[in-house]
């Protein structure tokens, strides 16, 4: 990366790519009030830096609108020239949906806090296309218990405040502009939170590590391996489980706060790349792994280091 551009240390923020730029808001600032709301908070948040990959240079824009209150922890997807932003924390918890274009740079509320849904942290979001329609779909993540709890999914208690993890999963419309509750079938993901979640294609996706609850133990980082694909109102998952793939029986440690990335090119199937995070002793990982061919992850998957 090229000239002195400056950086403010942050952390709990997510880097989503639109064709030739890396965007980057929010996340939590030494500057950032943990309040609700303040005229300096909206003031850091109305920001959005830019990395354009074929200037190698980078840039900050003043954003149009009212950006999200959530500002750490929050979840992240593009589609076409959108970003979504969901949930996320900062002093309180959020459960608002908000999308910038970034064409305008020019911020929309879609769908406010709701005190009749949970408020989140660090879960996952993807957007998905299936029957000629696009939505987003959300798993995961940790906050207060919701006044409705949806019995085909757990809610753990991790703390005595009363925060649960969950697997939690909604969709989103993008095109009547409302959120429903999916069935579930197959071997549902457990509770879980800061994992990782990439698209495979239009409407599958994969899951990979996280923290969550294990034997009452209070947030055990995993290795758990989840594939699901949507159809009309039913989320169908699978577990892949140490032992199922081929290869030399290579399978990564368990890790949270990890990156991944899904790998396309026109000589292979998409390929998941894991990278780093933190292992249950909260020490930093530092090896990478790739699962080939997780779109045949029976025939042809296998972990490679």
């Amino acid at each position: 990366m090229s000239g002195t551009y400056k950086f403010k240390g942050r952390a709990g923020h997510s880097a989503p790519v639109i064709g030739d730029s890396l965007y980057l808001w929010g996340g939590d600032q030494p500057d950032l009030p943990k309040v609700h709301d303040s005229p300096q908070k909206r003031k850091l948040t109305s920001t959005v830096e830019t990395y354009s990959f074929s200037s190698a240079r980078w840039s900050s824009h003043l954003t149009r609108g009212t950006p999200p209150l959530g500002v750490i922890g929050y979840s992240c997807t593009t589609f076409r020239s959108n970003i979504y932003y969901y949930a996320g924390a900062c002093g309180y918890f959020y459960n608002s949906l908000n999308v910038i274009n970034t064409l305008t740079m020019s911020w929309t509320q879609l769908h406010p806090n709701d005190e009749s849904m949970m408020k989140k942290t660090f879960a996952g979001m993807l957007s998905l296309e299936f029957d000629g329609t696009d939505y987003l779909f959300m798993v995961g993540g940790i906050g207060p218990l919701p006044p409705v709890k949806h019995p085909q999914f757990q809610y753990e208690q991790i703390n005595k405040d009363g925060s649960v993890i969950t697997n939690e999963q909604l969709l989103y419309n993008l095109s009547n502009k409302k959120f429903t509750v999916p069935s579930v079938s197959g071997q549902c993901c457990r509770p879980n939170s800061q994992f990782s979640i990439n698209k495979i294609n239009q409407n599958k996706g994969i899951i990979f590590g996280g923290m969550a609850t294990h034997d009452d133990l209070f947030f055990t980082p995993t290795n758990h391996v989840y594939i699901f694909h949507v159809t009309h109102n039913t989320i169908h998952w699978e577990s892949i489980k140490k032992g199922s793939l081929s290869g030399e029986g290579l399978w990564p440690k368990e890790r949270g706060w990890h990156a991944c990335a899904i790998i396309n090119d026109s000589f292979t199937s998409p390929e998941l790349v894991v990278i780093g995070g933190l292992d249950s002793d909260n020490a930093l990982v530092n090896d990478c792994f790739l699962l080939a061919s997780p779109t045949r992850v029976h025939e042809a998957g296998e972990w490679i280091v």
